[in-house]
């Protein structure tokens, strides 16, 4: 069995900055990727009508909680299998892989199931109007049901990333969007042979490339590394010490994820009391600052295995300027962003809708929203700290910190008062307040780590 890092990366000696970039690099790349699935389907759907465009945007939160289950989980997977290669253990690793993909099937087939029986309910409980309905429910049935590529996908991705195989990792992210990126068009509009489908084929070109993506991670673990056989996946039996550790990490994770994605959910009922329009710019801002946020993301997948690696090996000093690092790196990419938004925000949203009205609401969204990001981007590295040290717990109350418990009372008191301005601004708002209460946090869990193992 294949269990060794990659050569080319030396966790515990090579250069912070140079191993930082070769980890995270290819990782950012993926999940620029991943973002690009959501902004591609909304882009080429929102020529096809408002109500569509409408849909694709209540879909969205629905469509993260199937993504955070299988990455919740993923991380888990890799965040100990990086500590136990740390600890040279061989056939552990063996064990968390197997475990993993087990873990991966039951969380596909419990997904299926509760897409398929909820999900004409879930866009019922915002609209009474039909088209939008119809158009939302098909499009997550489609997601949900078929979301074992999704699961398979970033599983066989964090397999890869915890031994060093970025590249690879990457690899698989990306013939993934390719292949949606291709198929969407000819889908959604028809071409050739192909009829048009409109939001049903957006949905299709991503459990395509997904599947796809898939299938060549399936080829890189069985096949090229040979980290384990088929038959192994028969005589080895989940163990509950593996499961406990996997979610240990994993299940917080996925929590906080799913969380996120609710609360979008709240706010898309808060929102559409607005009218379409504010959920509609809700949708697109969500999918844009992705595209900032997502590097950020990126770079906390590559911090997380080096991180638990050096735990793993006791290297204490090395952990903790890697977490400075990270950091910085963080606030200058955020910093982009935040210029970004506040210059050209009538650009971002002329993407997606010619609607006048609508992109008015946009510019003022964009520009007070693009003030959070920069404190977003040090909570956010935080967040996967405490996830690195298995201490997940922290993670869950800076999302609840950024997403609901600062947010919601003031839309709340304010926003008969202001308008929908209210929520833009809560937004921000949340997001500087959380910076300071994750920096308070990460302080009490590096002192409480270095008490415990020191």
């Amino acid at each position: 069995m294949w269990t060794e890092l990659d050569e080319s990366i030396d966790m515990e000696k090579m250069k912070i900055s140079k191993l930082a970039w070769k980890i995270s690099l290819p990782m950012i790349i993926s999940m620029i990727s991943i973002a690009l699935y959501g902004i591609v389907d909304t882009i080429f759907v929102s020529k096809t009508g408002d109500s569509a465009l409408t849909a694709i945007s209540l879909a969205y939160p629905i469509q993260n909680v199937i993504t955070a289950i299988g990455l919740g989980l993923a991380i888990g997977i890799n965040s100990l299998l990086s500590r136990t290669l740390g600890e040279k253990n061989t056939e552990k690793c063996k064990a968390v892989i197997i475990n993993g993909i087990k873990l991966t099937i039951i969380s596909w087939v419990v997904v299926a199931i509760i897409i398929a029986i909820f999900s004409n309910m879930i866009f019922e409980f915002f609209t009474k109007n039909q088209e939008i309905i119809d158009l939302g429910a098909t499009y997550i049935k489609i997601l949900g049901i078929f979301s074992f590529g999704t699961f398979f996908q970033i599983t066989f991705e964090k397999i890869l990333e915890a031994h060093g195989k970025t590249k690879d990792s990457m690899y698989v992210q990306i013939i993934g969007a390719v292949i949606n990126l291709i198929l969407d068009p000819i889908f959604i509009f028809g071409f050739w042979i192909f009829k048009p489908m409109g939001i049903k084929g957006a949905a299709i070109a991503t459990i395509l490339g997904q599947i796809v993506g898939m299938i060549y991670g399936t080829y890189l673990v069985f096949f090229k590394y040979k980290m384990f056989n088929f038959s192994d996946l028969k005589n080895t039996r989940i163990e509950k010490s593996i499961v406990k550790d996997i979610y240990k990490v994993g299940f917080p994770t996925t929590l906080l994820e799913i969380v996120t994605s609710m609360i979008v959910f709240i706010f898309n009922k808060i929102l559409i009391d607005f009218g379409d329009s504010a959920v509609d710019i809700w949708g697109i801002y969500e999918r844009v600052q992705k595209f900032v946020l997502i590097t950020i993301y990126g770079l906390n997948y590559g911090m997380i295995p080096i991180v638990g690696y050096n735990l793993g090996a006791k290297n204490y000093d090395r952990v903790k300027e890697t977490i400075k690092y990270f950091l910085k790196i963080s606030i200058a990419i955020t910093a982009i962003g935040t210029i970004i938004f506040m210059i050209f925000p009538s650009t971002l949203v002329g993407w997606f809708t010619k609607t006048e009205f609508t992109i008015n609401m946009g510019i003022e969204a964009f520009r007070v929203l693009g003030i959070g990001l920069i404190f977003a981007g040090v909570s956010l590295v935080l967040s996967a700290t405490f996830q690195s040290f298995g201490n997940g717990s922290y993670s869950l109350i800076i999302t609840m910190c950024r997403k609901i418990a600062i947010t919601l009372p003031i839309v709340y008191l304010l926003k008969n008062t202001f308008g929908v301005s209210t929520f833009w601004w809560a937004v921000t708002i949340a997001e500087i307040v959380t910076m300071a209460i994750a920096i308070l946090l990460f302080k009490k869990a590096i002192k409480n780590y270095e008490k415990v193992n020191m």
